[in-house]
């Protein structure tokens, strides 16, 4: 039995940049770092040629199926065109958990598709690289189950860590970001994350933007050239381990991503940020594509006991978690 974890993320700046449509035009963008919050794929083999699937995420169980002659089943499609993507010949048990729920905006479908990946390629003993990896993930999702994804998703879940990520036409490149240990316990301090939930899936809200990148869109278009700004303004600020800054910057990060197209954000988010200003927070985001799900924020670390104390008010709740170096990792069982 092969066991794989892959971690979640959480996106400072340049999201929307990763979108093929933008970056095979401009280039693109972002940074993210991986946090202790994962996707697990548990895999064993089978005596015959079908698939099982257990997905406790969607209440959902495949019971032994041809999956060759199947194409969609939800809890289970990125399974399915993961196996015959990877041209699995073998029958297999596959179970599939995650540490959030279904629509968190942490990129879960991307870093369980990553998982998947490389999960599958160790049963085939096919040592695929990590950029493979990545690329083969983004292509189920992008271009097989047709999701409306970026590529900093796929990426930042295999590779694991604080990150520059620079979209081209051509190739994804990988930048760490090094901290001094003062700064990072500091932003590890003063962040905080916060489930709104209400999150629909981001399809729609990327959709949208897509088709304005499509259509040439200028304010969409100018929206996403001074997130690409920001995002290296902002490699700048934590390559000097410069926090204020880098605050700064995520505030107007998300001023301008509001811009990016309708459903960003609404009454509710807005109403929560104005309240979690008043908290002592001073700045925020909401992750993913938007709309809801979790919304980062950076406050300083006196003022976090007053945010938790007003948040369920606000219908929110704390997630405890902290920054991983860690990709996406496999375990043999039978070497445990």
């Amino acid at each position: 039995m092969i066991i794989g974890r892959a971690p979640l993320r959480i996106s400072f700046s340049g999201g929307g940049t990763d979108l093929e449509e933008y970056h095979s035009k401009y280039t693109g963008y972002s940074i993210s770092s991986t946090i202790n919050k994962f996707t697990y794929v548990m895999a064993k083999l089978r005596q015959d040629k079908k698939l099982q699937g257990f997905s406790p995420d969607f209440a959902s169980y495949l019971p032994p199926t041809e999956y060759r002659k199947t194409n969609s089943i939800q809890g289970h499609e990125i399974v399915i065109q993961s196996l015959k993507e990877l041209k699995f010949k073998k029958g297999v048990d596959i179970y599939l958990s995650t540490d959030v729920p279904p629509n968190s905006g942490l990129g879960a479908s991307s870093s369980l598709t990553s998982n998947i990946v490389k999960v599958v390629s160790t049963l085939q003993k096919n040592k695929l690289t990590s950029n493979e990896i990545a690329e083969k993930a983004y292509h189920i999702g992008h271009d097989i189950l047709k999701w409306g994804v970026g590529k900093q998703d796929e990426f930042a879940s295999v590779y694991g860590g604080l990150n520059l990520y620079k979209f081209t036409k051509e190739k994804v490149t990988v930048k760490k970001i090094k901290l001094t240990k003062s700064t990072n316990n500091e932003l590890l301090e003063n962040s905080m994350l916060l489930y709104l939930g209400d999150r629909k899936h981001s399809e729609k809200i990327l959709n949208r933007q897509i088709s304005a990148i499509n259509q040439s869109k200028k304010n969409t278009i100018d929206a996403l050239h001074h997130a690409k700004e920001l995002t290296l303004m902002l490699y700048d600020a934590l390559r000097q381990n410069d926090l204020s800054n880098f605050s700064d910057i995520l505030n107007e990060g998300w001023e301008t991503k509001k811009k990016f197209t309708k459903g960003v954000t609404n009454d509710r988010i807005e109403n929560i940020t104005k309240k979690l200003k008043n908290y002592g927070a001073e700045s925020f985001k909401v992750t993913g594509a938007g709309g809801g799900g979790h919304i980062y924020v950076f406050a300083p670390k006196n003022k976090h006991k007053k945010i938790l104390d007003k948040i369920s008010k606000l219908g929110l709740r704390n997630v405890e978690f902290e920054y991983t170096n860690h990709g996406a990792q496999t375990f043999d069982v039978s070497n445990l």
